[in-house]
């Protein structure tokens, strides 16, 4: 016999009912743990910030909670103003910063042209006055019958320009050329001896020191030849060093004797030529013992020619100096050709001075410590001499500014040797 259960419908619905729930819920407990799994995977790349707790809000029971929204809502609003003005502000610095960035930019663009305007405007004035001396040199060497070149004894080589003398010989007239060795008083008598022998392969060669024009009038000269001295050496270092003159007599008597025709003495005009500060007008006031022409260790002090008459045989020409070959710049400055204070860097050429000059003449003459290298040096000379800047720092430039003086004046002791004598060593 069949059992009949007859349940009613609405249990079934009530189920169905409860497993659909059940099911969204449980799709909705897996679609929040996916979400949380994905946010702690982007949170540990660091792409999404944690974001901050919750503000507590201000209980609805609170009396004054109107007033309280309104403070923080004006005290917001004014932070938010404060943050514009803030931006605007720094935009305008940076406007300020890059208009006075471009207005630097501008000034140096100008300053830069302008330099470049005057380093032109030099040029194109040293090559016009070289022009002009070297014009004047060529005068000076068609008018004369004579020419006498003038030679540092220090460095007679570097004082001679082969391609002029070739010109002077290859002029019309019998020309006739002495090499005159000035400033022997600032060399040992046997290197200016060996010079003389050297020098006289080629050209009549005359050792001479100029007076040092002490006096206003009637410039002594010293009669005895420096050739007669090298038997005496205690009176060929009394005579070089004091303040008369050696070898005017000797030069005189060569140029006179040039001047001879036939035996008949006949006038003769000598043109006086070399390199800027080897001591051409000392030479002629020398000759002719009184201040003639105008003495400065200035360089281009004499401007044009000037005619000096030494008797009624004898007259000179003097001319400025000119630097004839293209040297490197380091010699040029150490040839006192520019003025020291318009040397830009003077610590440039003082490595030429360490390269000639023994390390133990300079200790001794400027009472320093041993160096190793420019700067050392400058820093000791800075140091003995007292030039210092702010916070005791050496002034190399004025240091080196001393020490190209002291070149220039001859204290610094500096010699060349012939060719020769290198050659036998």
């Amino acid at each position: 016999m069949a059992k009949f259960t007859n349940k009613p419908k609405g249990r079934t619905s009530k189920r169905l009912a409860l497993n659909k729930k059940y099911k969204i819920e449980k799709k909705v407990k897996q679609h929040h743990k996916k979400l949380k799994k994905e946010a702690r995977k982007m949170s540990a790349l660091g792409q999404i910030k944690k974001t901050s707790s919750k503000e507590i809000g201000i209980p609805n029971m609170y009396p004054f909670k109107k007033n309280v929204i309104e403070t923080l809502k004006r005290k917001k609003d004014q932070e938010e103003q404060e943050k514009k003005i803030q931006k605007l502000q720094q935009k305008e610095e940076l406007d300020l910063n890059l208009a006075e960035v471009k207005s630097n930019l501008y000034e140096t663009k100008a300053q830069v042209v302008e330099e470049e305007q005057v380093q032109q405007e030099n040029l194109t004035q040293l090559t016009k006055e070289h022009k002009k001396y070297i014009t004047q040199v060529k005068k000076v060497a068609e008018a004369a019958d004579i020419l006498l070149i003038i030679l540092d004894a220090r460095d007679p080589l570097a004082c001679r320009c082969k391609h002029l003398e070739r010109e002077i010989l290859g002029m019309p007239g019998d020309k006739k050329i002495i090499l005159v060795l000035n400033k022997i008083d600032l060399v040992p008598p046997g290197n200016a001896d060996a010079w003389l022998a050297h020098l006289r392969r080629e050209f009549a060669t005359v050792l001479f020191k100029a007076n040092t024009q002490q006096q206003q009038s009637n410039l002594s000269s010293a009669s005895i030849y420096k050739k007669t001295l090298s038997q005496r050496q205690d009176l060929a270092d009394d005579l070089t060093s004091s303040s008369k003159a050696i070898g005017a007599d000797k030069l005189l008597e060569l140029i006179k004797n040039y001047s001879k025709n036939d035996g008949v003495k006949s006038s003769v005009t000598v043109g006086v030529i070399g390199y800027p500060n080897v001591g051409k007008s000392s030479v002629i006031n020398s000759l002719k013992r009184s201040k003639a022409c105008a003495v400065s260790s200035t360089p281009g002090f004499t401007k044009g020619l000037q005619e000096v008459v030494i008797d009624s045989q004898v007259k000179i020409i003097d001319c400025p100096g000119v630097v004839f070959d293209s040297e490197n710049k380091e010699s040029t400055l150490l040839r006192n050709i520019i003025k020291i204070e318009q040397i830009e860097d003077p610590r440039e050429p003082i490595g030429e001075i360490l390269k000639k000059v023994s390390k133990n003449e300079l200790l001794l003459l400027y009472k320093i410590q041993t160096f190793n290298n420019v700067n050392e040096f400058l820093c000791q000379v800075a140091l003995s001499r007292g030039k210092l800047q702010k916070g005791g720092i050496p002034d190399l430039e004025c240091a080196a500014r001393i020490v190209l003086q002291d070149w220039n004046q001859g204290k610094i002791k500096y010699f060349t040797v012939p060719p020769n004598q290198i050659e036998q060593e």
